[in-house]
């Protein structure tokens, strides 16, 4: 998958999310999007403290898709 159609269903999972009771607490793209950049964050730190390279450039280029958005 490209990291523009991730960063596309990042962000369609955030906008479509339902708790177990059938709650959407994410209702539009800009709350979408802050979402999937924080997960995003936590990924790219955490592969960064566990030296692991390719697959952080993958998700940076994830991240840079969705702040295009």
């Amino acid at each position: 998958m490209s990291p523009k159609e991730k960063a596309e269903e990042l962000i369609d999972k955030f906008i479509h999310s339902e708790s177990q009771d059938g709650y959407n607490d994410v209702r539009d793209i800009h709350a979408a999007i802050r979402c999937a950049l924080i997960v995003l964050d936590e990924i790219i730190k955490f592969g960064n403290e566990s030296g692991i390279r390719e697959p952080m450039m993958y998700w940076n280029k994830v991240k840079q898709e969705i702040e295009k958005l």
